[in-house]
């Protein structure tokens, strides 16, 4: 498919804005470095390779990852943490960035679009920014793979899902999805899947390797089940209203929300092939949102790509009105940033906002189609990827 344009969105106005970002971030972690969750990798990461456990099995908190993700963090363990903080971000806040650059080539105007992309994404990025988590590069690696699969590059849309794999085990929401959509990825995702599972094995003993992947798998299962309401998911939002579901009715909720996700991304990628992926990255982070049971309040930057990426398709198309709704609701997943904003909003406020927009994404799979635009069910426009076959 020819690009209907060839217009870089990186321009020296976007670049400056995410520059001033990072120098923005580096001057809070100078002064507050205490607030950043990166010690945890850090600590992990030489507890790796001095052979030491890297979980805590008495508490639903800690280290939470893959033995993996405590050999990705090592080049900035190495550092002093002044420098490991500001190098960790930077290559964060860079796969978030380029990430967008690539949405915005699916819009109008792509320098424009970038730059309003990323002004409605970075406040719902600030609280991860600021504490160092691992949900602002699985933004990016997300919106990454899926658009890489999509393009039929197989390997790199793997090395993408795998990658988040390493972040967060929770990413396995979209490297399923992925690999349920696009049939072509699965023989790549399940090699690298194998060659992710013997990684540690190069740099550990047998036994020791054995013994972290099954404490890992407790940690998992432990946090899992966390017994405190403190997060963001949808028992957050029931909570908020008087309904408090036992166990079981949550995890069925989770359950029967699995099958419905997959087959309205089903729907989506086959009426808008073009953009599918942007759809299903919508979808995957929707669903992570609502029903994984430690979705924390800055975990919502996962989602507010692909809200401001249909706010701007809506936009384009001339409705204000559901453009102006759903830039509402990319600003309010932010809103765990907003000081005593957050205290009003807590826990029930971004799940509420990401239950509308599954429900926006799902009314525009299902609608009928327009007589006159027979191949989408959002037409934004006429821009690609500059790298989409369709």
């Amino acid at each position: 498919m020819k690009p209907s344009s060839r217009e870089n969105p990186l321009t020296r106005a976007g670049l400056l804005l995410w520059l001033g970002y990072l120098v923005l971030l580096s001057l809070v972690v100078a002064h507050a470095p205490e607030h950043a969750v990166t010690p945890t990798y850090a600590e992990a990461s030489r507890s790796w390779w001095e052979h030491r456990n890297l979980y805590n099995l008495q508490s639903v908190h800690g280290f939470l990852y893959l033995p993996q993700s405590a050999i990705l963090y090592t080049p900035f363990a190495l550092l002093p943490p002044v420098p490991r903080e500001i190098l960790w971000r930077a290559v964060n806040l860079a796969i978030v960035a380029s990430a967008l650059a690539r949405l915005a080539r699916f819009l109008p105007r792509p320098t424009r679009s970038f730059i309003l992309l990323s002004l409605l994404t970075i406040p719902a990025s600030l609280a991860s920014a600021r504490n160092g988590q691992t949900n602002l590069p699985l933004a990016g690696a997300m919106i990454h793979g899926f658009l890489e699969a999509s393009n039929a590059r197989e390997n790199r849309a793997a090395a993408w899902f795998l990658l988040g794999l390493a972040y967060k085990p929770v990413s396995i929401v979209p490297y399923l999805l992925a690999g349920a959509l696009y049939p072509r990825l699965r023989r790549s995702l399940i090699l690298g899947t194998l060659l992710l599972l013997a990684l540690p094995w190069l740099f550990g003993s047998a036994g020791f390797v054995f013994d972290q992947y099954q404490q890992f798998w407790q940690k998992f299962l432990l946090s899992g089940q966390p017994d405190e309401p403190i997060f963001s998911d949808l028992s957050g939002l029931l909570n908020a209203v008087g309904i408090s579901l036992p166990s079981a009715w949550l995890f069925a909720c989770r359950a029967l929300a699995a099958p419905l996700t997959l087959l309205l991304g089903r729907v989506a990628l086959r009426r808008d092939p073009t953009r599918g992926a942007l759809w299903l990255d919508g979808f995957a982070a929707a669903y992570l949102m609502l029903f994984n049971p430690r979705t924390e309040a800055n975990s919502y930057i996962l989602l507010a790509p692909a809200t401001a990426f249909f706010a701007l398709g809506e936009l384009s198309l001339g409705q204000r009105a559901s453009a102006a709704c759903l830039m509402g609701i990319t600003l309010g997943l932010g809103s765990s940033s907003y000081g005593p904003i957050h205290g009003w909003t807590h826990l029930w406020f971004q799940p509420l906002l990401a239950l509308l927009f599954f429900g926006y994404l799902a009314f525009r799979c299902l609608r009928p189609m327009p007589a006159a635009d027979p191949a989408t069910p959002s037409s934004f426009g006429t821009r690609r990827d500059e790298e989409s076959v369709g």
